[in-house]
């Protein structure tokens, strides 16, 4: 009570001084509603209670705020709980001297809706529990915090509506610190409400299909967390190597579109604004097949130094047949950029050469001559030797005429009209051993020249060895008769011109013909050598020559 008496006035009556002793015998708590919570304990006593209570009036909410400043700004700015209970006094909520154990806060948070602080619960909030974001890790509020009692009892004050007062920067200071410019509570990803027109690098073309981890990749120094700035987008380079390494000088975008590679200028790229025009075949071309790695150190292979002769880029076909020439071989005398086979190709004559095309060569094509299979060349076109027409052509004879004098030229019987018929005539087989004479000559080569063998190879047989007699190809119809009479063979009775032209003389045999005897017909005499065989074979040889050996008393009345 000491603390309510004022030193300075006069000394009382007995009778008060009496009744301050009653008072102090009987008790405080006979002039107190009650005791004080303990939150408020500190404040027990007569000289304190105008510390919350005004004499003669309710107790004000100034009273309140002058100790609980940390609600005076919330409640002066309209912010938060108490902010939003302005013309409301804190005893309508925090009841006192209802005892030591009795709560000044009674609160539901299921009850309690959250969205009067002016922070609604949306998303993934409203699955959260309340000590989540009300904890003393969250608190950032400098008055709340120098407040122990306050924390120590779990406050609800002195959380911020700032994202970043409960979640880590996952961006580390990179972007703006208002997160729900991008996100939402839904959830962190994705990041809805970001339009890449925020940025200084607009989105175009296939830019805008790219995922967002191709450019922004982890790349800050704990190699976890995305770089959102300080990306080089100035230039093309900054995110895409330059594929013709530095050989063009102009920007990207002088050629290419976002919308594509081959896009912008590069769609509608004119050839002929370079040194090397696309004439012919050469302008159908796809860009790659010149420009290709392969084609040069560089990649992509767009500045091609060396186009000045076709062996730049193309093989020479001829293997240097033609490097001896004035022009070293140039293609251009002969080919021309339409094709392979046109210009002076298409139309060039043969004649020029020293072999010029006649007769059935004029049908060949070019390489039934001019290919690989006759020399180890790609393709032989500059042929040294043709003199000889078995440089191309196989010997069908076998070499039958090699031993001749011109060396079994075939020139001699055939020519470029064609193998048959050959041009070797009734003329030319005169000077062979066997002249065709008479009836020989209707005969056909097959006749006597038949398919036979030589050295393994068919072929027929022109070359004929030893004696060239009748025999050789007729058989003899008088079974030998005549062998050892006639020296000259068949020729001695018969002639070339046909079989019945006979010049046999019968007086140079043992029997010649006088008289009578010139008349009689052959068959009188010369009977059927086998009768009854199909082929008739006349008795020639052996006949008797005695006149009693043909004729009886009765041939004789009949001669």
């Amino acid at each position: 009570m000491d603390s309510v008496i004022n030193p300075g006035a006069p000394v009382r009556t007995p009778a008060v001084l009496c009744l301050l002793l009653l008072l102090r015998a009987t008790g405080f708590s006979q002039i107190s509603p009650g005791d004080l919570s303990s939150a408020h304990a500190q404040l027990e006593g007569m000289g304190n209670c105008t510390l919350c209570h005004s004499l003669g009036k309710n107790i004000a909410n100034e009273n309140c705020l002058s100790c609980h400043s940390e609600l005076r700004s919330r409640m002066g700015a309209r912010t938060g709980f108490h902010g939003s209970l302005a013309g409301h006094q804190c005893v309508e909520c925090h009841k006192e001297h209802h005892g030591r154990d009795f709560s000044l806060v009674r609160f539901d948070p299921k009850a309690f809706n959250h969205s009067s602080i002016g922070f609604k619960l949306e998303g993934k909030h409203t699955q959260q529990k309340c000590d989540k974001c009300h904890n003393r890790i969250n608190i950032k509020a400098k008055d709340v915090l120098r407040n122990q009692a306050m924390l120590d009892a779990g406050t609800y004050q002195g959380l911020s509506a700032d994202c970043l007062s409960c979640h880590l920067d996952a961006h580390r200071g990179q972007l703006s610190t208002q997160c729900l410019g991008c996100h939402t509570p839904d959830g962190w990803k994705p990041a809805s409400r970001y339009d890449h027109k925020m940025a200084k690098f607009q989105l175009t073309g296939k830019h805008a299909k790219v995922e967002c981890a191709k450019c922004h990749a982890r790349s800050l120094d704990d190699g976890k967390t995305t770089k959102f700035v300080g990306l080089s987008f100035s230039a093309c380079a900054g995110c895409h190597n330059d594929p013709h390494r530095g050989k063009f000088q102009k920007p990207c975008e002088s050629c290419h579109a976002t919308t594509g590679w081959r896009d912008g200028a590069a769609k509608n790229f004119d050839h002929a604004n370079t040194r090397f025009p696309l004439r012919g075949r050469h302008a159908s071309l796809r860009c790659e097949q010149c420009h290709s790695p392969s084609r040069t150190e560089m990649p992509g292979g767009f500045h091609i130094n060396r186009f000045q002769q076709c062996s730049d880029c193309h093989a020479d076909q001829h293997r240097g047949q033609f490097a001896s020439r004035a022009d070293h071989g140039a293609c251009e005398p002969c080919h021309t950029e339409a094709g392979w086979r046109e210009g002076t190709m298409k139309g060039f004559d043969h004649a020029k050469t020293k072999f010029p095309l006649r007769g059935r060569h004029v049908q060949l094509q070019c390489a039934q001559c001019h290919n690989p299979s006759r020399s180890r060349s790609a393709q032989l076109i500059d042929i040294r030797r043709f003199e000889l027409c078995t440089e191309c052509h196989a010997d069908p004879h076998a070499g039958q005429f090699a031993g001749r004098p011109d060396g079994g030229k075939c020139e001699s019987c055939h020519g470029e009209d064609g193998f048959v018929p050959p041009v070797f005539s009734f003329g030319d087989h005169e000077r062979t051993r066997f002249s065709l004479k008479g009836a020989h000559g209707a005969v056909p080569c097959a006749k006597c020249h038949a398919v036979g063998s030589i050295n393994g190879k068919t072929t027929r047989i022109f070359s004929l060895k030893g004696a060239v007699t009748c025999d050789r190809c007729h058989d003899d119809p008088h079974r030998g008769q005549f062998k050892a009479m006639m020296s000259n063979g068949c020729e001695t009775c018969h002639a070339p011109k046909a079989w019945n032209d006979v010049t046999f003389a019968h007086e140079r045999t043992r029997f010649p013909l006088v008289g009578k005897h010139q008349k009689v017909s052959c068959a009188k005499c010369h009977k059927l050598l086998e009768p009854g065989l199909q082929e008739s074979v006349w008795k020639y040889a052996g006949l008797p020559s005695r006149c009693i050996d043909c004729h009886t008393d009765k041939k004789k009345r009949e001669l």
